[in-house]
């Protein structure tokens, strides 16, 4: 008898630990399908932007110049050493991986008409660029051909721009993939805005240089990518990377249009005719879990000689680097121009 009443008392004694110590629920993670689903349906209905007329975010040279001293803010993402040889006067330097903590601690947005991002090319700040206004900064622009644009002192564009492989570019037409399935991302967030931040944080952490990839490779043998021509038809009809595929600027990577097509198999490279154009596709592409690289230079990169003979758009010319002075030093008195407001993005800036 005391030891059935000793099991009752036992058991009484559990039951209360259990309801006042109840056991620890581990939630289980979003699937890599609906985390998808999610993502995209948030860039969609945030303003679908990179099948917008808003991209690419440039600022030219000459706007940026003209506008210094009223409401622009210049931020640039070269390394210390190169910044502090030369750079637009009360430019902020800021490394990429720090691009979005910029954004939200050190900065109030909002407070400046444009924000433009400088990088040696345009090709590394169009990328940052698109990642940023992914997130809604709508008032930020790619400096467009970057400082090889602002300055001929060691433009990097004088130095990259080639004909090399015309003789190899072909007039036919290329067919998209059936379409197929969608990527599956494995993320630790759950909800549309707060997933896209976390993978637009990883992108930037990463940098730009293993989402890049040179013309020696696409004409290079058995090289295995999945070619996207990111042009217009004429332009296409003129000459194009052998077994390049045609997609419409601004309109064809919808979900409900061809963006079904990418393979999620292989890896993918995006060529315009700059870079800086695919390098907003790359990063949108890269968001949403593709295996994406922006083609080094565009077009300029091998077939610049064609492309200003077709009279096509974006060939580069000495004529674009417009010369315009900089400053040394490591920009510490930069801060000055900049308004001194913190920001901290407590929730999406933007779609629902």
């Amino acid at each position: 008898m005391k030891k059935q009443l000793s099991l009752i008392l036992f058991g009484f004694v559990l039951i209360g630990f259990t309801m006042c110590n109840p056991p620890e629920t581990v939630e289980k993670p979003i699937s890599g399908e609906a985390a998808f689903d999610s993502l995209i349906t948030y860039i969609e209905r945030s303003g679908d932007i990179i099948n917008s007329s808003s991209t690419p975010a440039m600022v030219s040279a000459q706007e940026l110049y003209n506008h210094l001293d009223s409401g622009y803010l210049v931020v640039d993402i070269r390394d210390e050493e190169t910044f502090a040889s030369g750079h637009i006067e009360n430019a902020i330097n800021v490394p990429m991986a720090e691009l979005l903590n910029f954004f939200e601690e050190k900065v109030d947005p909002n407070g400046f008409k444009k924000i433009a991002i400088a990088c040696y090319s345009g090709q590394t700040a169009s990328y940052a660029t698109s990642l940023i206004r992914l997130l809604g900064y709508s008032n930020v622009y790619a400096l467009k051909w970057g400082m090889g644009g602002w300055t001929e002192d060691g433009s990097v564009w004088a130095k990259r721009i080639s004909s090399r492989y015309e003789p190899m570019v072909e007039q036919t037409e290329n067919l998209p993939n059936p379409t197929g399935k969608f990527p599956e991302l494995k993320v630790q967030s759950k909800t549309g805005y707060t997933i896209l931040r976390e993978r637009v944080l990883q992108l930037l952490t990463e940098g730009f240089d293993v989402a890049n990839i040179k013309p020696d490779t696409l004409f290079g043998p058995n090289h295995g990518f999945y070619v996207v021509n990111y042009w217009p038809q004429p332009d296409y009809a003129v000459g194009h990377i052998p077994g390049a595929v045609r997609y419409q600027p601004k309109s064809s990577l919808k979900r409900t249009s061809q963006l079904g097509t990418l393979p999620t198999d292989r890896s993918i490279a995006v060529y315009c005719y700059t870079g800086q154009h695919s390098a907003f596709v790359t990063a949108y592409l890269r968001v949403l879990g593709y295996d994406a690289k922006s083609l080094s230079f565009g077009a300029n990169g091998f077939m610049n000689g064609l492309m200003l003979k077709a009279h096509i758009h974006s060939a580069f010319t000495p004529a674009e680097i417009v010369n315009f002075p900089v400053v040394t030093g490591d920009g510490s008195g930069a801060g000055k121009a900049m308004e001194p407001i913190v920001s901290v993005v407590e929730k999406p800036r933007g779609g629902c």
